[in-house]
């Protein structure tokens, strides 16, 4: 009886232990897993609590740090009298004004130029380029490009007109080609007609010219007849003989 209870108690130990192992491993493994999770929240509760950089608001003048900015075409250019830095300034110009190009310097290093109102002046060779630029370039793109979508909004008006021309000028054509028809059809029917006239004054001229051969053939006919006619009545004449021509003298 009492191995019977000591095997008991063994076994009992034994599941026991074996239990609290099992639990143990599921603890150790689930651990970690919450761990994630806690990390992983706390990142998004990190996220959606940090705040989004804002954009700088910009100055009174438009600019704010970082922010973009460009050269003005608001800049005054000097206008000197001579070729050089040297000569006194003598007038100010706008970025992209229109002036007339004079010469080159010496050096070629400064050009000569008249404003609109006929002042001449010089100015660095790098100062001024021969392409329009700035505001005339704009209203020059801006012309443009009015340009373009009044020839796009009549664009349907225009290809009606064109196609209205090409139509006339087909119906033109149509009836000068009915007329050239109508006139080729007459000048075969007077073709006809007169190539049947030739025929009939043809076969009406052969017909004369056989009359007359066989005029012509009667009256020889007949004359040779009348000929023949009179050399035997001439033959059969009695003529005088000698001896009464001579007693006639």
């Amino acid at each position: 009886m009492c191995v019977i209870k000591f095997l008991r108690l063994a076994l009992t130990l034994a599941v026991s232990t074996i239990s609290i192992g099992i639990f143990t491993s599921t603890v150790s493994q689930a651990a970690p897993e919450a761990g994630s999770l806690a990390s992983a929240s706390a990142q998004n509760s990190a996220t959606t609590e940090a705040p989004a950089n804002p954009k700088p608001k910009p100055d009174a003048n438009g600019y704010y740090v970082g922010g973009p900015a460009y050269v003005s075409e608001r800049n005054k250019i000097w206008g000197r009298s001579g070729p050089s830095d040297g000569y006194r300034v003598t007038s100010q110009h706008q970025v992209c004004e229109l002036v007339t190009f004079k010469r080159y310097s010496d050096n070629g290093r400064y050009v000569q130029l008249e404003s609109a109102d006929g002042d001449t002046f010089w100015m660095p060779f790098d100062a001024v380029q021969p392409d329009l630029c700035g505001a005339a370039l704009v209203d020059k793109i801006s012309s443009d490009l009015a340009a373009l979508q009044e020839k796009y909004d009549n664009y349907d008006n225009d290809l009606t007109r064109d196609l209205k021309e090409a139509k006339a000028l087909v119906e033109k054509l149509s009836k000068e080609n009915e007329e050239l028809k109508t006139t080729l059809t007459s000048k075969e029917a007077t073709i006809t007609e007169l190539d049947e006239l030739y025929r009939d004054a043809s076969s009406r001229l052969e017909t004369r010219d056989l009359d007359m051969q066989m005029r012509w053939w009667m009256q020889g006919a007949i004359i040779a007849f009348c000929g023949a006619v009179a050399g035997v009545i001439f033959v059969f004449i009695p003529r005088p003989s000698r001896k009464q021509r001579r007693d006639r003298y």
